[in-house]
């Protein structure tokens, strides 16, 4: 199972949703499905967008994304 931990990272940054939605152009939706742990695939496109952000916080891919068998 991967779970996202986008959720957390956001709380950490005090971000809203809307906003980042804003800030790496991805529709509010596909955030708030990645927040929720309900998406189902991820675009490479979608998850580049996300990282350039997220690395300029001081994160990384294993910040952002877990793996639990």
């Amino acid at each position: 199972m991967i779970i996202f931990h986008l959720a957390e990272l956001l709380e950490k940054e005090n971000i809203s949703q809307n906003k980042f939605a804003r800030i790496t152009d991805i529709r509010p939706n596909t955030i708030n499905d990645i927040v929720n742990n309900k998406v189902q695939r991820i675009e490479l496109r979608t998850l580049t967008k996300i990282l350039s952000v997220i690395t300029r916080w001081g994160y990384s891919l294993t910040d952002l994304i877990e793996y639990k068998a």
